[in-house]
């Protein structure tokens, strides 16, 4: 089955539609907090959206016209997407680890965990957005 540039075009509205409530429920959680119900079905969404953007990115890679300087640049925006991803990941990390830490104050903590977090889904909300602009360009991507 050959992929379609209204198949990726939907796919990117997933993705795009996916990450924005992510950040909502993101903020929400910040809010009102977490109880069970809300818990599970924010890390379902998590988990969802982890596995749209890890697609959307491997779609790019094997779509995408590389040698076109739009494509070029799209496809630089993914290897970026996965360098963020890991940045992303330490991030977090660091800002849980100081959690614990007194020599520290909470506004850095939240800030490095809210960059980790957030900044992850910001990204895939502007890789999607910038897929569906760019997925009417015939030369950028291979549908034949």
């Amino acid at each position: 089955m050959k992929i379609q540039k209204e198949q990726i075009k939907v796919y990117c509205i997933i993705t795009l539609g996916m990450n924005i409530a992510s950040i909502v429920l993101g903020l929400l959680h910040y809010i009102i907090g977490l109880n069970i119900v809300f818990g599970i079905m924010f890390s379902v969404i998590l988990g969802i959206v982890w596995v749209l953007n890890i697609g959307l990115l491997i779609l790019n890679d094997f779509k995408i016209v590389k040698s076109n300087p739009i494509g070029k640049k799209l496809n630089l925006l993914g290897y970026g997407f996965i360098g963020f991803q890991i940045i992303a990941i330490f991030t977090l990390a660091g800002g849980i680890f100081l959690l614990n830490a007194d020599w520290t104050t909470p506004l850095v903590q939240y800030l490095l965990i809210g960059i980790g977090f957030f900044g992850y889904f910001i990204y895939g909300s502007i890789f999607s957005y910038i897929n569906i602009k760019k997925v009417e360009i015939r030369e950028v991507w291979k549908f034949e």
